[in-house]
């Protein structure tokens, strides 16, 4: 996956390519995705995992949309001075065609310049703790804008005091992000203190049951796949209108964040639909209390968020819903492995313009495509405006729309011929997200053309 789909300014992925980071690692993306939730964040994770591409790149990418480029918006406090460094020069690299540009301090600094420089209001401060207190306390400083303060690598912090003087330094709302190799007291202490109900970001290592029931799993070309193509803005309403016309399905519900399958949980409740929520922060036995509601038909609709299917203790389900199109493609084969057999079982994918990579990246190894079926009705009606009322007019309005109904009608759009894939013609994701991409020649656009150029039609 590049990051394109994370919404970057055309400054931030020029910088990101002059550093050569040309995709986020798993875990980046679920740091920045965190980070989207403005949730104070716990994240387990190593500098040679280069957290700070997941952590900073969404307020670089904030800052590029602002024309104001004074006043301190976020602190880093680093373990030590080497690493401090390290992450100025990373913020001034990737901020460089943005123009934003980034301090550090530490004790090899002069003091007195030092508060100097942290009195003109450096958008980003990259500091050891007791440096960035002592100026703080002898300018009598304090911070209104700043929005994030993430302590890097926390296990290697011994002054906690320091780093609680420059937490209230900080006037308003922010967001504290410790990053962590390991767990200690003096941490958990810390979190305590300075941390609201943190949330823990991890890649939790994958169990061996689980890694060879991954190793094992195969799709059956047989299996009936679809995808459903959705236009902008209408995903849940494609969703909830498919659900309508399958009422009598068991159906699992796959989302890419816990945020999102909560959210889909409110919306069925609300059309009275039966559904449970779980996602892997929930402890054991509101997990299992949940997960067995859903077993024991209580409810028709598992909405699944942040699991892999191979962490779920689920042999079957009449349906499979991709709200969110996995990023892996074994992700995809163990999900389809919950799919029963029959005629009646399925598993369909929401493809929406952020899915087409990932659906891409799928095919492609697949060596074919899911079989398109079409909108529901209420949506394509929805989407073409149908379902309004019709205005009233005047007698002399109705004369005129008979003398002009003798218009050609539009003509439908034709369902892509399926032939043969053509790996080679695959599309390729550029970085400046242009029409035509880096060659100039104009591409296809919608995912009907994105399948006639799959299938080389």
């Amino acid at each position: 996956m590049s990051f394109n789909q994370f919404r970057l300014s055309s400054d931030i992925l020029k910088g990101l390519k002059d550093t050569k980071i040309e995709s986020p690692s798993p875990l980046q993306k679920k740091i920045f995705k965190a980070v989207q939730e403005k949730k104070d964040l716990v994240i387990n994770t190593t500098i040679e995992e280069n957290p700070e591409v997941g952590y900073l790149i969404s307020l670089l990418n904030e800052l590029t949309k602002s024309e104001r480029r004074q006043g301190t918006r976020a602190i880093i406090i680093a373990g030590n001075k080497e690493r401090a460094k390290k992450l100025d020069e990373w913020i001034w690299a990737i901020g460089y065609h943005a123009s934003i540009e980034s301090a550090c301090f530490t004790t090899d600094g002069n003091e007195e310049e030092q508060i100097s420089a942290l009195s003109a209001g450096p958008v980003v401060i990259v500091a050891t703790p007791d440096r960035l207190s002592s100026i703080l306390s002898k300018g009598r400083l304090v911070f209104r804008e700043v929005s994030q303060l993430i302590v890097d690598q926390a296990e290697l912090i011994e002054d906690w005091d320091a780093v609680d003087v420059i937490s209230k330094r900080i006037l308003g709302n922010c967001q504290k992000i410790f990053t962590a190799a390991k767990d200690s007291k003096e941490l958990r202490e810390a979190e305590k203190n300075l941390l609201q109900d943190p949330e823990l970001v991890t890649m939790a290592k994958k169990s061996e049951s689980s890694e060879s029931k991954e190793a094992a799993v195969s799709i059956d070309k047989n299996l009936t796949q679809y995808y459903i193509n959705v236009p902008p803005r209408s995903k849940i309403t494609t969703l909830m209108n498919h659900l309508d016309n399958h009422s009598a399905d068991s159906v699992v519900i796959f989302t890419a964040s816990k945020k999102t399958a909560d959210r889909l949980y409110k919306i069925l409740r609300k059309s009275d639909k039966r559904a449970v929520s779980i996602h892997g922060q929930l402890d054991s036995d509101t997990f299992k209390e949940r997960f067995e509601r859903f077993t024991s038909n209580n409810v028709q609709n598992l909405l699944v968020g942040e699991i892999s299917a191979a962490d779920l203790p689920l042999e079957r389900a009449t349906q499979v819903i991709n709200y969110d199109v996995p990023e892996e493609v074994d992700e995809y084969k163990l999900r389809a492995d919950l799919v029963g057999d029959g005629k009646a079982t399925r598993m369909i994918s929401l493809v929406s313009k952020q899915d087409r990579e990932d659906i891409d990246t799928i095919c492609k190894s697949l060596g074919y495509a899911p079989e398109e079926i079409p909108l529901p009705k209420a949506v394509k009606k929805k989407v073409s405006g149908q379902d309004k009322p019709e205005p009233k007019s005047k007698s002399s309005s109705r004369n005129n729309k008979k003398k002009h109904s003798k218009k050609e009608p539009k003509k439908k759009r034709q369902a892509p011929h399926k032939s043969k894939l053509n790996i080679k013609e695959l599309p390729r994701p550029t970085y400046d997200q242009l029409d035509g991409g880096r060659t100039g020649k104009p591409q296809k656009k919608g995912l009907v053309g994105f399948f006639k150029k799959l299938f080389n039609s």
